[in-house]
């Protein structure tokens, strides 16, 4: 793998880990109406198809090959959003309707 493909697929799995992390506070959002066995459900196939998007765009990338430092990058962007998100006022770069749904 050349450098210039290493490195998108870095970024990439960074601005992955920031959209799991959006994704998956609003699937909380919404399931928490559900009874219990339809959380565990739905839960399952939102991993389910979140892992699949995810090995479908490197393998459009970078022919599929995916390294344990990619995945670091994922966990890494999840944990830098949670971070931001609790530290910085989010209405100053998102909108007012966006944020309803971060707030607790």
């Amino acid at each position: 793998m050349d450098e210039v493909t290493q490195l998108l697929s870095f970024l990439l799995s960074f601005l992955f880990g920031f959209s799991f992390h959006i994704l998956t506070k609003w699937h909380f959002k919404i399931s928490e109406t559900y009874s219990t066995i339809m959380k565990y459900v739905t839960t399952i196939l939102f991993v389910i198809n979140i892992v699949l998007l995810y090995v479908y765009i490197m393998y459009h990338l970078n022919d599929g090959i995916i390294h344990i430092y990619f995945l670091i990058f994922v966990a890494l962007g999840f944990f830098v959003f949670d971070v931001l998100q609790k530290h910085v006022k989010l209405s100053t770069f998102l909108p007012s309707k966006v944020e309803k749904i971060f707030r607790r």
